[in-house]
């Protein structure tokens, strides 16, 4: 192929026109089209709904439905008309052999193909002009009378008809119209290579403020002017080569507002669906960013935890750490956060009188509305924990208790509360305990230590495992 294409590049391929008579289909192009609405899901699927407008005879029609995308799925592909008695579709087509020059080739193996070469002579140039059969292709080998040529030097001319070269994926349909006239048909297909997801930007001051905007990568190879773009978040189902979808009638249910200049958001069964009015250009190869959120007045928490395994043996040496810092977004819907979030990255910064600084970046899940949002932002740089086994005693094979020492050190100006996370395993039970905890579920109990400003706290607990 290299080779075809460099000599290609040098020699240049010439398609002659030929007076072959073939019946042209109707042809369907993106002059005509009347309405795009792209439904792009967070799974790198898309689901595409191009009407356009066509003037169409009665009986039966072959429409060639040209300004697909490149990385559709051929079994996706569906045909309506807006009229009950308009075009049906009986038969169709994707034609994805686009035009290069193996392509073009290879249409004419079998065939004869021209050479032609320009001899300097004294007067000026003498063009020469040899025919053969093309045999094979990458490189060309070609048979000129009883000889056989490997990549024969000249410039390749070919005989073509117009309707042979397709120049981007098209759709063929066959089928029957009742109604002549206008009508508006409308081609629904699905394509891969497009795809968005969420980015935000969390503020904290004495309440915090919220940003977000979503990425739209289009890897599709084509350009859409989208009249109508809908986000879907959500896990949606896909069997291998064939994406499934939900149904356009359901992602229209249950619309509510955003912000004025915020999209719009319902909520078809488990999914949410983000509306974007007016028009969006995405265009091939590119990243389109839309605003999804703004928001201030949010209701925040931030809070230290310190998780640490409890294990069920002796000899274990100290331990030094410093507990996870996290931000904790209210769940009430009082909170100023009363909208649906998409899953997506999420950065923090936290503003003084003075300045503004990053404090870390997490991720969150879809998030529905009134839905609490845990972010973890790093670990704290003041305060630390020193853990250290107290004692150890073994009763029998498959018995054992452990006492442990938690010393929370705090070197900030204010004091401030840890949250103790001991992860136990197997039958456990707390023997005793300096303070009182809460079991959290069958892996976890929490002790929230507080510690003085410039000042220490101590916890001490023993467990006894069983397993």
């Amino acid at each position: 192929m290299k080779h075809l294409l460099a000599r290609v590049l040098m020699l240049g391929i010439v398609v002659v026109a030929t007076d072959i008579a073939t019946a042209s289909p109707l042809k369907l192009g993106v002059e005509g089209r009347t309405r795009l609405a792209l439904t792009v899901f967070n799974s790198n699927l898309t689901v595409v709904r191009d009407q356009r407008a066509v003037v169409l005879p009665t009986g039966e029609i072959d429409l060639e439905f040209h300004g697909v995308a490149r990385t559709i799925l051929p079994p996706s592909v569906s045909i309506s008309s807006a009229d009950s008695r308009g075009f049906s579709a009986k038969q169709q087509n994707y034609r994805f052999d686009l035009l290069n020059p193996n392509s073009l080739l290879e249409r004419f193996v079998g065939s004869k193909i021209s050479y032609s070469n320009f001899l300097i002579q004294e007067k000026g140039y003498e063009k020469i002009l040899r025919e053969g059969i093309l045999l094979s292709i990458n490189p060309e080998i070609v048979k000129f009378g009883d000889a056989i040529e490997i990549a024969p030097a000249g410039t390749i001319s070919l005989p073509y008809t117009a309707d042979e070269l397709n120049t981007s994926p098209t759709l063929v349909f066959k089928g029957e119209n009742q109604q002549s006239g206008k009508q508006n048909l409308t081609v629904r297909y699905h394509a891969a290579g497009i795809g968005w997801e969420a980015d935000y930007a969390l503020t904290l001051e004495k309440e915090a403020s919220l940003s977000g905007w979503v990425t739209i990568r289009n890897q599709s190879g084509s350009d859409f002017a989208v009249d109508e773009l809908l986000l879907v978040a959500g896990d949606v189902n896909q069997n291998p080569g064939v994406p499934k979808m939900m149904e356009e009638v359901q992602l229209m249910r249950a619309t509510a507002s955003f912000d004025s200049d915020s999209p719009l958001a319902s909520a078809p069964g488990d999914y949410h669906a983000y509306r974007f009015p007016g028009e969006v250009k995405l265009l091939k190869n590119d990243m389109t960013q839309l605003k999804l959120i703004s928001t201030d007045n949010i209701g925040y928490e931030k809070s230290y935890r310190l998780a640490s395994v409890a294990q069920r043996y002796g000899n274990q040496p100290a331990q030094k750490s410093s507990p996870a810092v996290w931000v904790t977004i209210a769940g009430s819907r009082g909170s100023g956060l009363k909208k649906p979030l998409p899953a997506g990255n999420i950065r923090v910064y936290e503003r003084d009188k003075q300045s503004e600084i990053f404090i870390g970046e997490s991720r969150i899940g879809h998030t529905s509305t009134g839905q609490e949002i845990d972010i973890s932002v790093g670990r704290a740089f003041d305060v630390s924990a020193n853990r250290t086994q107290t004692s150890f005693r073994r009763f029998g094979e498959r018995e054992a208790e452990v006492g442990y020492r938690i010393k929370m050190t705090n070197d900030k100006s204010e004091p401030v509360v840890v949250s103790v996370e001991e992860q136990l395993t197997g039958d456990w039970a707390i023997i005793s305990e300096s303070q009182k905890g809460t079991k959290r579920d069958s892996m976890t109990y929490v002790f929230e230590l507080k510690v003085p400003s410039q000042g220490s706290a101590e916890l001490e607990y023993s467990v006894r495992f069983r397993w």
